[in-house]
């Protein structure tokens, strides 16, 4: 059995050649790490067309959107819907206090039907029995007309003795001559407000005895009664004068300051109350006149029978009748606030209670028939997109994976400026509306656009840039690199850029690694 010796393993060929080519594997490897080629991916230069793409962020709209208020004030009445709620068109959203409209459009609607049934009996003709009724009605207008002419004389009585009283009892101790045609104020001489009051003392005398008059005169109108309401009002106007005379310094003794002041106070109730009186039985009268002679002019009709007249008459009557109820109705129509169109309200800015002014913005309201997205383009790329370009669409609330289409249906000519930079509000309208919309929902669009065709292609990454010249790592046939300087033109996002300058068609470049 020999013995084993290291010294002659190592003398044996194979041996040697095995570490040579380890020897040679280590060398070769720190040449490659020394060679200054860097390591990724491939990739040649090609031709093709180049597609720009522009990446904005925008938000989800309602097509339709309006801010409503009210056309008159008043007090909000009640708010039916709470924000966010789905309405149909025409449902009343907000009312106003409107008790009175809503009387005035049930009395309206009355005298259509009345009207309508007055019609109807011209039209057939009046029975003997209808005929009797309207007699009746007649005399009771005439009866009713005929007491109000007979209480002229005692109301125009209680006026002139309520005058009367006023400048004999009440203004006698303000004044010297008080009978005469030059009163003399008792204080205050000499002033210009003495001389006012001393001039309505002689203009109230006068309407006293003008009262006294229409008194004596015998039978009385409506129009003795507007007189009348002249007279007390000149008789009004002294004890408002001397009112406005009577300052803690115009009269030195308190006692008699204090007592001209309650003369002033009771004389001014006193002739407040005939006053009114008397314009009450004034429009009494104008109110018994014009009903006896419309129960006259319906006696009339219905004793002349269907004539084309009476027809023409009653029809008009009728349509009057209808006007009244339509601006009734239109009236009341200004207390309700309506949706425009199918929607949601979006925003509230009354409470039911408050009172509010014409004009003020009660509530903003959305269409939920259908959805647009509006986004504010940089300068930089509104030159890139145009009305009708297409537009791919995520949104953040259902993520990257669920996509919708949309185009440019609006570019906004002036500009918004957004942080400093120029922007231009564009509207995008989607290709198909779908129930996931919502008005606020935040959207990621993809404007696309054709800008070049057969051109030189490489990939964005494949570009480096230094000092601010662009460079590519270039591969040669030997498998060597190096630096490349390139001009760049169109940019399809971060994907793809054109090549103009410093690479040929079927050239090779290395995508940097990135560490």
């Amino acid at each position: 059995m020999s013995e084993w010796r290291p010294m002659q393993s190592l003398k044996k060929p194979s041996v040697y050649i095995g570490l040579g080519i380890v020897a040679l594997l280590i060398v070769a490897y720190f040449l490659t790490l020394s060679s200054g080629t860097l390591q990724g991916d491939v990739v040649a230069v090609r031709r093709g067309d180049i597609v720009e793409e522009v990446f904005v962020t925008g938000a989800v709209r309602a097509a339709r959107k309006v801010s409503l208020s009210f056309d008159r004030g008043g007090m909000v009445r009640s708010l039916p819907f709470t924000v966010g709620a789905k309405v149909e068109a025409g449902a009343i959203l907000a009312s106003l206090e409107n008790g009175s409209e809503y009387a005035a459009v049930a009395e309206s609607r009355a005298l259509v039907a009345i009207e309508e049934a007055d019609l109807a009996e011209t039209k057939r003709g009046t029975r003997e029995e209808e005929i009797q009724l309207r007699e009746a009605e007649t005399r009771k207008a005439a009866v009713s007309f005929k007491n109000s002419e007979s209480r002229v004389l005692g109301v125009l009585t209680d006026a002139h003795s309520a005058a009367e009283e006023a400048l004999n009892r009440y203004a006698a101790p303000f004044f010297l001559n008080d009978d005469t045609k030059t009163p003399r104020l008792t204080y205050l001489s000499g002033t210009q407000e003495a001389y006012d009051a001393e001039a309505k003392r002689l203009r109230a005398g006068q309407a006293v005895s003008d009262l006294q008059k229409s008194v004596q005169s015998g039978p009385a109108s409506a129009q003795t009664l507007e007189e009348a309401s002249e007279h007390l009002r000149l008789i009004q106007d002294l004890f408002i004068t001397l009112g406005l005379t009577l300052r803690d310094e115009s009269v030195s003794d308190a006692a008699t300051l204090a007592d001209y002041r309650s003369r002033v106070t009771s004389a001014r109730s006193s002739l407040g109350g005939a006053l009114a009186s008397v314009q009450n039985l004034a429009n009494a009268i104008r109110d018994g006149a014009a009903e006896f002679e419309r129960s006259t002019r319906a006696l009339a009709l219905a004793k002349a029978g269907a004539t084309p007249e009476s027809l023409v008459r009653a029809e008009q009557t009728l349509a009057q009748a209808k006007a009244k109820l339509r601006n009734s109705e239109a009236l009341l129509e200004k207390t309700l606030l309506r949706a425009p169109f199918r929607g949601s309200i979006s925003s509230n800015n009354v409470e039911a209670g408050e009172t509010i002014q014409a004009g003020k913005v009660i509530m903003e309201f959305l269409g939920t028939d259908g959805f647009t997205i509006e986004a504010h383009v940089p300068e930089a790329d509104i030159a890139k997109i145009a009305v009708g370009a297409e537009a791919a669409v995520t949104l953040d609330a259902y993520g990257d994976a669920v996509s919708f289409q949309a185009r440019v249906s609006q570019i906004e000519p002036a500009s918004t400026e957004i942080e400093g930079v120029p922007t231009y509000k564009t509207t995008f309208s989607f290709e198909k509306q779908d129930p996931r919309f919502r008005s606020g929902l935040t959207a990621n669009l993809t404007i696309k656009k054709l800008s070049k065709t057969n051109v030189l292609l490489l990939p964005s990454r494949a570009v480096t840039s230094e000092d601010g010249t662009l460079f590519v790592m270039k591969l040669l046939p030997d498998g060597t690199t190096k630096q490349a300087a390139v001009k760049t033109g169109a940019r399809s996002g971060s994907r793809e850029v054109e090549v103009i300058e410093g690479l040929l068609e079927g050239d090779r470049a290395i995508i940097p690694q990135t560490r």
